[in-house]
């Protein structure tokens, strides 16, 4: 398909799927694109009364297996759980010490936040408000925390610098650091190879972990085998910043800066094997399906789309309004009555749009050309035109008369000098 700023949506694309999107703003989207008559209608889950100056989503995870609870946090000290059970939609704001948010995860009722000083805190949800949450320093700086989605209890943090870098944690044994990577040897001039890890995630279990860079390099790792990455990928071209990484099988999905989206084989690490188009800003996050086959993206360009992971065709593409920071994608669970509810919201809001567009636009024009109307004079129609037209026409002739006067003048006493 070509590239396009327009909605879109496959032809082929029947699978039945819903996006819930954070966006730069803070406001938290909810799309559904199996839906046939309003496939980029957006629903807006967040109360944007509430919103202040910190509220840009800067996290967001499922908090359980089924996929019914999702963990918000944001660039201030508080997070939200939206549950969505039985049709219905719940929200609970649990507040920390710390912030920004990098990373969310739940495990039993535990919630577990990584934040950007460097601090993995553990907080009981049923415990009272006044409760102080249990700290686990991981170093000075976090980009990122993830949780193993086989082994709920296992997350890994990673940052920038050295003394930041990946680390895996065991949450059933007090927080038990089980591993710590490794650099890779100094290079040809005996200096430390740069280590910023800006994203984690596990390849289909808690031991073998991707990590992706902001200096350019996409690194493997097996905890059972050794500290250092046992393949690793490394780019000399500019620009390729990595930001966000996603796994699955045997293929890493990595985006980058510069808006370029590409898939990893890590049985050979030495070059991509898929590139992803259409993106026209950097991208900000990812996030797989549980088949695996649909790659939902989330960029700064302010379109979200889904791409098939394997033939690397745009399926959908939809703009948010606002820049997108996280995604999440999962199975529509289509339950009676449900779609209508939600193409009814749609269909309203996108009314409400319209209208308010058209009426702005409306009052803009009128006034517009009533002030540029009232200042132009009428002509040919009044009185005091015909009166000024006349006299111009008299000045006129008051000139050709005063002209032809001096030059009779000037003749008679050139004659009478003679």
């Amino acid at each position: 398909m070509k590239w396009t700023t327009a909605n879109i949506k496959h032809v082929n694309y029947t699978a039945k799927h819903e996006l819930y999107v954070g966006t730069h703003t803070g406001s938290f989207k909810h799309l559904v694109p199996a839906s046939d008559k309003t496939p980029y209608g957006q629903n807006n889950l967040s109360d944007l009364c509430t919103l202040g100056k910190d509220s840009r989503i800067t996290s967001l995870a499922f908090g359980n297996d089924d996929q019914t609870e999702i963990l918000l946090g944001r660039a201030k000290d508080a997070v939200e759980i939206h549950s969505f059970i039985e049709k219905g939609h719940s929200r609970k704001t649990v507040s920390l010490n710390a912030s920004p948010i990098v990373g969310l995860a739940r495990y039993n009722d535990t919630l577990i936040a990584g934040i950007g000083n460097g601090q993995i805190q553990s907080l009981k949800l049923g415990a009272s408000d006044e409760s102080e949450p249990m700290v686990i320093t991981t170093g000075n700086q976090m980009d990122h925390l993830r949780q193993c989605t086989q082994v709920r209890s296992i997350v890994a943090t990673g940052g920038k610098e050295r003394q930041n870098n990946l680390k895996v944690y065991d949450l059933s044994s007090d927080g038990k650091q089980i591993f710590t990577s490794k650099n890779l040897p100094n290079d040809y001039l005996q200096l430390e190879v740069p280590v910023w890890d800006s994203d984690i995630g596990f390849v289909d279990g808690p031991s073998v972990l991707a990590t992706c860079s902001r200096t350019g390099y996409v690194r493997i790792y097996d905890t059972r085998m050794q500290r250092r990455p046992v393949t690793c990928f490394a780019s000399e071209e500019h620009g390729m910043s990595f930001t966000t990484l996603v796994a699955k099988g045997n293929f890493v999905y990595t985006g980058t800066t510069m808006g370029a989206l590409k898939a990893f084989d890590t049985r050979r690490m030495k070059t991509h094997v898929h590139t992803y188009k259409g993106f026209t800003g950097g991208i900000s996050d990812l996030h797989l399906d549980t088949s695996g086959r649909f790659l939902s993206s989330a960029s700064l360009d302010r379109y979200v789309r889904i791409h098939d992971s394997e033939t690397t065709v745009l399926l959908y593409q939809c703009y948010v309004k606002s820049k997108a920071t996280k995604i999440l994608i999962r199975q529509f669970e289509n339950e009676p009555g449900v779609l209508e509810e939600i193409e009814e919201a749609a269909e309203l809001q996108l009314d409400r749009n319209e209208s308010e567009d058209k009426s702005v636009n409306a009052t803009f024009v009128d006034s517009e050309y009533e002030h540029m109307f009232d200042q132009m004079p009428t002509v040919g129609d009044s009185d005091e035109s015909e009166e000024g037209s006349s006299d111009i026409k008299h000045s006129k002739a008051n000139l050709k008369r005063n002209s032809l006067g001096q030059s009779l003048k000037i003749k008679k006493k050139k004659v009478a000098n003679s």
